[in-house]
């Protein structure tokens, strides 16, 4: 049975998302910048006001405008004097010493934190994430980035969704694939409910919980709920007993075992080679095989919905001899000898079909 590989799936995306723009997450790290810059500017803007006001204050007879006062502030900073020192007033000659020691501090150690943070984005990933994630509507929240998260992830970001991923191992593999696609992550324990905040649970259509952890996956599903009432709810659990019984229980919408989903897949592929998937409806095992169509076989010389009508199992897809492979053929379409064709239906359907064509 072939795997299953992400790349090479061709959807349509339903829709495209403003962090898919290079320049609208650029815009949101110059945000961040400005917020974690504010306080060195506000004392930036307290420098140029007060020495402004100083000239004002002690030179009136200069008849100084504030602008070109905050100017002569300003041109202070850098040690370049815009009158002569002042021999008139001690307190405009301490200002002369002390603005270029104070105004060169703020600069030179803004200038130096601003290299930095542009140098390694890493120091500003948290805020830079919370304000990414802060502009999304209708989102996805993933929480837990193992082997099952990242697949998630991959086929969500193919499908054109919009996901903020939680995951707690600042070391884990999949992380760097997910910082290249340019979705907030924030490295945090998904069980605290800032964390959800911060992943702006309020606005996000649902909640992936595929943690390892059961019970910690079930605390973090009954904070999501808290958070936000009428978000949906896709929660992981290892023993499918009890995801029935929370999915019941605490209206979860969809509580899974792995286990219980990927059991049949592998025992359907040690019973028939030509299953390439499976699914449980209801109590029914449902089960998708090639098939190829022979000449004088059950199938030849009949229609799809021939074949839905008198065995119970549809085709879902169509690959004739000569021509394209069709998904989903029309029910009108003519089945020959030599398509290659899969089936889906009933085990017990699909079984039968097998028994005929060995008689």
């Amino acid at each position: 049975m072939p795997g299953l590989h992400l790349e090479q799936l061709q959807v349509t995306q339903r829709r495209r998302h403003p962090f898919d723009s290079r320049l609208w997450r650029e815009w949101c790290f110059a945000r961040v910048a400005f917020r974690h810059f504010r306080v060195r500017l506000a004392i930036m803007l307290v420098i140029l006001l007060s020495g402004g006001g100083l000239f004002l204050l002690y030179e009136p007879d200069k008849q100084h405008t504030l602008l070109e006062a905050m100017y002569y502030a300003w041109s202070l900073v850098f040690a370049d004097a815009p009158e002569a020192f002042p021999k008139h007033s001690l307190v405009l000659q301490v200002m002369f010493f002390v603005i270029p020691v104070l105004g060169l501090t703020v600069i030179i150690e803004g200038i130096v934190d601003f290299a930095l943070m542009l140098r390694d984005r890493r120091r500003a990933e948290r805020s830079w994430c919370v304000t990414m994630s802060a502009a999304l509507k209708d989102h996805i929240v993933l929480v837990g980035l193992g082997r099952l998260g990242f697949r998630i992830f991959k086929l969500l970001r193919k499908l054109g969704e919009a996901v903020v991923v939680i995951e707690r191992d600042a070391n884990n593999q999949f992380l760097e694939e997910v910082r290249r696609d340019g979705s907030p992550v924030l490295l945090c324990d998904a069980r605290r409910e800032a964390i959800l905040s911060d992943a702006n649970l309020a606005h996000a259509r649902s909640i992936i919980v595929a943690t390892n952890d059961d019970l910690a996956n079930l605390e973090i599903a009954l904070d999501a709920r808290r958070i936000h009432p009428k978000i949906r709810v896709v929660l992981r659990m290892f023993d499918q007993n009890m995801a029935d019984k929370i999915r019941d229980g605490f209206n979860i919408h969809i509580a899974m075992s792995t286990a219980a989903l990927s059991s049949p897949t592998f025992a359907m592929a040690a019973v028939e080679p030509s299953v390439v998937g499976t699914l449980v409806v209801g109590n029914r095992l449902v089960v998708m095989q090639r098939w190829t169509v022979h000449q004088g076989g059950p199938l030849c010389g009949l229609t799809v919905g021939d074949v839905l009508t008198r065995f119970g199992f549809g085709i879902i897809e169509r690959q004739p001899k000569i021509g394209d492979t069709r998904l989903f053929p029309p029910p009108a379409t003519l089945l020959e000898a030599g398509d290659q064709i899969i089936l889906q239906g009933p085990y017990e359907a699909v079984a039968e079909l097998r028994r005929k064509a060995a008689a």
